[in-house]
């Protein structure tokens, strides 16, 4: 009995002894940050993995890993976005402990980090683009103040997030947050942390968490996940807390990188398994793959086109189509020559345009705004301020985002704006719900009126609360997304309604009707 207990016990203590390396081989880094320039693939961690032994994997083929170093490298380059909440809900004793705080990151900044300052309420505001120079950085701190009557935390990292991940200076380049807030966000509009963590998780982001509180609490947990959520890092100001150290845990010195050459064949556009290993640590993560075409091969195929345009050019048509072509030239001329009849035909029993219209020459379109558009010549905007039954009009708009994407569509009813797909106007943002507002005819015009219980509709910069009419020239504004109205046009026979006067002429809009 005691020889199996002896047994026993050796089992045991061997069993302990390769137990570390057992939890070892099975530990994870954490990959804080992905994205992909051309053929390039750049992953960063919080800890440094063993290059010699390091291997990355996609889809079972084997990436070729070009570099390997960390952020404190020359070669590397730190974007940081700093984030302070300037609302009244900061605890006076708290607030001198968060301009030291600020000061302390300023100071203690590496030479190849760049900082963003962004005070943030119910507002942004951008106090220093990103910027290398201490200087310029400690100026503009000074122009902190807590005056904002409420803060929209999650908005306010939303909008900073940099729309596109990309090596800068031809540097691997790390970007990250760092917000300084007491988590308080009781705004009931503006992007939800929902939306926040769907595109935290979409694009690996991470926002390190500096909770601000006058006493030594337990957790935030609103704060808590938002750092799970981006895989960023969690801690805590307070009257006690060692600013110099803390200033020091702020700084991303530990982190690495791994750049990874992927092959061509696996930039289709889907979504692959990246593994990465070193022998003890495992990391498996699901990236989007871009579309990607070698240098060279768009004008391989231009010039194979061109080549064969050419061969077909050289050959001689046949009669055929010589008699063909005589034939479609006749038509054409034909029908250039009796729409031309027919337009001086109309142009002589158009009778001259009354007093009070608006007409656009070969100046172009003059909207409200005061821009000239040489897209909208020989167009007439009509005002009228009589009340009209059955309206119709046609309205169209340019988004000031993409100035390229404009709708023209006709007004009979309503028209709907907003994230669905069954909007005859969509943006695809989620900083717009899915019924945003609708255009209507109202009093002989059209009126906007906001649908959506989450995000607001601006109109021209003020709210819209009600039903608010709508004029050429005018913008519109909800979320990230904004509007112009570039005219109006009514359309069709009108009758008038008889039981309201029109105004009196102000000099400015005259009626016509």
């Amino acid at each position: 009995m005691k020889k199996h207990i002896y047994k026993l016990i050796v089992i045991i203590s061997a069993l302990f002894t390769f137990l570390p390396s057992i939890v070892q081989a099975d530990a994870e880094s954490n990959v804080l940050q992905v994205y992909i320039s051309d053929q390039t693939m750049t992953v960063f961690t919080d800890i440094q993995l063993n290059s010699d032994k390091l291997k990355c994997m996609i889809s079972n083929q084997r990436a070729d890993i070009t570099s390997t170093g960390s952020l404190s490298d020359e070669n590397a380059l730190t974007k940081t976005t700093i984030l302070v909440d300037v609302s009244t809900s900061i605890p006076s004793d708290i607030r001198d402990g968060v301009m030291a705080t600020l000061n302390q990151l300023v100071d203690r900044k590496a030479a190849n980090e760049e900082f963003k300052l962004v005070a943030f309420g119910d507002e942004l505001n951008v106090l220093q683009e990103l910027s290398p120079d201490r200087y310029e950085l400690a100026v503009a701190a000074g122009k902190i103040q807590f005056s904002a009557d409420q803060s929209k935390i999650y908005d306010a990292i939303y909008n900073t997030i940099p729309a596109q991940l990309i090596p800068a200076n031809k540097k691997t380049t790390f970007y990250r947050t760092i917000v300084i807030t007491d988590g308080a966000d009781d705004t009931v509009s503006g992007i939800t942390k929902e939306e926040l963590y769907l595109k935290l998780q979409n694009q690996r982001y991470p926002v390190d968490v500096v909770a601000v509180s006058s006493e030594e609490t337990t957790e935030n947990k609103e704060l808590a996940a938002l750092v799970r959520m981006s895989r960023g890092r969690y801690f805590s100001l307070s009257p006690k807390t060692d600013l110099a150290a803390l200033s020091q845990k702020l700084a991303v010195n530990g982190y690495c990188y791994i750049e990874a050459k992927a092959p061509l064949d696996l930039l289709d556009g889907t979504t692959r398994q990246v593994d990465l290993s070193d022998g003890v640590y495992h990391n498996s993560i699901d990236i989007k793959f871009p579309v990607f075409n070698a240098p060279g091969a768009e004008t391989a195929e231009t010039s194979t086109s061109s080549v064969t345009e050419s061969k077909k050019s050289d050959a001689k048509p046949p009669y055929a189509i010589y008699i063909g072509g005589a034939i479609g030239l006749i038509a054409i001329l034909t029908i250039v020559a009796a729409a031309a009849k027919r337009r001086k035909k109309k142009q002589e029993e158009s009778p001259p345009p009354k007093s009070g219209l608006r007409s656009e020459n070969s100046l172009g379109y003059q909207g409200n705004s005061g821009r000239q558009d040489n897209n909208y010549v020989e167009r007439t905007e009509f005002a009228s301020d009589t009340n009209f039954a059955d309206a119709q009009f046609t309205i169209k708009l340019s988004s000031l985002n993409s100035p390229s994407k404009t709708w023209t569509l006709p007004v009979n009813g309503e028209v709907l704006i907003g994230r669905a797909e069954y909007c005859p106007v969509r943006l695809d943002n989620k900083s717009v719900s899915r019924e945003q507002c609708k255009i209507t005819v109202q009093d002989g015009g059209l009126a906007i009126l906001n649908l959506s219980s989450t995000n607001k509709t601006s109109l021209n910069g003020g709210n819209v609360l009600g039903r608010e009419p709508l004029q050429s020239g005018d913008t519109l504004r909800f979320g990230r997304e904004a509007l112009h109205i570039d005219y109006i046009q009514m359309l069709g026979t009108l009758t008038p309604k008889p039981e309201t006067p029109p105004r009196k002429d102000d000099g400015n809009t005259v009626s016509i009707f």
